[in-house]
């Protein structure tokens, strides 16, 4: 673990946990029913004990374990004397001083020299008089914020609308000014709400321990990106889905210690769980060094699920993540604690589509697996593209359109049956919304049709739309629960006019569309 990394919440929480003790031993003085207090006061120097053992503090551990000690005594009877109390206090002033000077020592900044411990009226002025340089915020509070600058990202939008029409550019310019400024809140606020991904990440290790001594696999974790942030609400979510795949690579990847040794790898197994930043999201992973997907199993538990047969030569690694994610899918020959039933893997894509992310998968047989999940690190407002859809206006995240396009109507190819766009050293697939969404649209009249090239991370689509608006920040919300289940719709937006744009999830919209893979030859042969 990076120390650094932690250290702006280690010296926020330590600092509360001192002042919580101060506060209650001042307090304990002249408590009538004392042992609700000592039980708090146990408590706090227990979590400073904790939270400096995880960063490394070792003399602040010791202390905190010494003062520990003490409460533990007034727990049981002790008496709690004036010279008792000043013994605390005292302690408590020590225990200060080492955290301070195990902050400057993190921060690599000069540490500050042993303080003798102070007597509640002669302590130092420049430490009573400290500059306060972190406070806590209710979670609820900063999703009001979110809530309130989101509204302020509507209006904003609706008063742009109304300043074209009337032509004002005063009016425009001076909204210009006033988005930028909202912009800044806007961040600032986003920032508040991001939790580094280590807080849930440590967690992981003693999953990993338990799963190990229970399926008598040893299995080590390594956790990298722990410093990552990602909006809180998503991090909690997240925890349910990584259980689920840890569960996984360690009863169906990661292969016994002497199956292991015969394939020439380490009898220990490893297991990575990282994060990092792909464009505006936060990419979390979960790799093992363990035996792949066994695709054979994968075809045979697809043929008798309904799937029909399947050879496994055949399956891509889009198919395999498509397959493991239905419900009730297993590869599994028995139901255990830890797999079997066939609903691990759906919960992670359902987790994953709610968040407007996106799953995938790579394999490779005898070396092991990488399961990748895309999670948006912001969900309330984000840049898209606007576009017409017949008389509805649809709306596109920004990161994943690669190019906008025009060409001649008629000008596109026709290969294996599919039209395809194409591009430089490729060929992209084409999709025109009628047949996207089943639904009939007029063709348009003019002599370009216009084009939007969308990259899912796994393919590029192009899609022929009847008009491109322009780029907009939207606000993002959830849909009716009427409109819930339509695939590939993440959620709404209400537009400057007033109107109402459908938000696409590509990754969700194109998933098992577009099979065919049209390459350069057969595009050539056609023309």
């Amino acid at each position: 673990m990076n120390v650094a990394d932690y250290l702006e919440l280690y010296k926020s929480e330590a600092g509360e946990s001192l002042q919580a003790l101060e506060n209650g031993l001042i307090g304990l003085e002249s408590s009538a029913e004392p042992r609700a207090q000592i039980d708090e006061l146990f408590r706090r120097a227990h979590n400073l004990k904790g939270i400096s053992g995880a960063m490394g503090y070792d003399a602040v551990v010791e202390a905190s374990h010494d003062l520990e000690s003490v409460f533990d005594g007034l727990r049981k009877g002790a008496a709690i004397t004036p010279e008792t109390m000043d013994g605390l206090l005292a302690s408590v002033d020590r225990l200060k001083a080492l955290v301070g000077r195990a902050i400057g020592a993190s921060a690599d900044a000069p540490a500050p020299g042993p303080q003798a411990p102070a007597a509640a009226a002669d302590r130092p002025a420049h430490e009573l008089g400290e500059r306060i340089t972190a406070t806590k915020v209710e979670l609820e509070r900063l999703d009001r914020l979110m809530d309130l600058v989101g509204e302020l990202v509507v209006s904003r939008i609706r008063f742009s609308a109304i300043a074209e029409e009337m032509g004002s550019r005063p009016l425009l310019d001076e909204l210009a000014r006033s988005w930028r400024l909202v912009s800044q809140i806007q961040k600032e606020v986003m920032e508040a709400r991001l939790i580094p991904v280590g807080q849930v990440f440590q967690r992981f290790h003693r999953l990993v321990r338990d799963l190990s001594r229970e399926t008598g696999k040893p299995v080590k974790l390594d956790i990298h990106g722990a410093e990552i942030g990602l909006d809180r609400v998503v991090l909690e979510g997240m925890v349910d889905p990584l259980v689920h795949l840890i569960r996984n690579a360690v009863d169906h990847g990661i292969e016994p210690p002497d199956e292991r040794r015969a394939a020439g790898k380490s009898p220990e197994g490893r297991i990575i769980l990282s994060a990092s930043r792909e464009r505006n999201h936060v990419v979390i992973e979960v790799v093992d060094d363990g035996r792949g997907v066994d695709l054979e199993g994968v075809a045979r538990a697809a043929a008798a699920h309904g799937a029909g047969p399947v050879r496994a030569s055949d399956i891509t690694e889009e198919e395999i993540c498509r397959i493991i994610t239905t419900p009730g899918f297993s590869t599994a020959e028995g139901v255990n604690t830890l797999s079997g039933r066939g609903i691990g893997m759906n919960i992670v894509k359902k987790t994953v589509d709610s968040f407007g992310g996106s799953i995938r998968i790579r394999t490779t047989p005898g070396r092991g697996t990488m399961m990748s999940l895309l999670i948006p690190v912001n969900l309330s407002i984000v840049k898209a593209l606007l576009f017409a859809v017949g008389d509805d206006i649809h709306a596109v995240p920004i990161e994943y359109v690669k190019e906008t396009n025009r060409c001649e109507i008629g000008s596109l190819k026709t290969v294996r049956g599919g039209l395809v766009l194409p591009a430089a050293g490729e060929v992209i697939p084409v999709m025109r919304l009628d047949e996207l969404f089943g639904v009939r649209l007029e063709r348009s009249a003019e002599r370009y049709e216009k084009i939007i090239v969308i990259d899912t991370g796994v393919r590029r689509i192009a899609v022929v739309v009847a008009r491109i608006i322009g780029q907009q920040d939207i606000v993002i919300k959830a849909l009716p629960p009427f409109f819930r289940g339509v695939r590939g719709i993440s959620g709404a937006t209400v537009l400057g006019s007033g109107k109402i744009a459908f938000i696409w999830d590509p990754c969700a919209l194109f998933e098992g569309r577009c099979a065919y893979e049209p390459d350069q030859t057969a595009v050539l042969s056609a023309s």
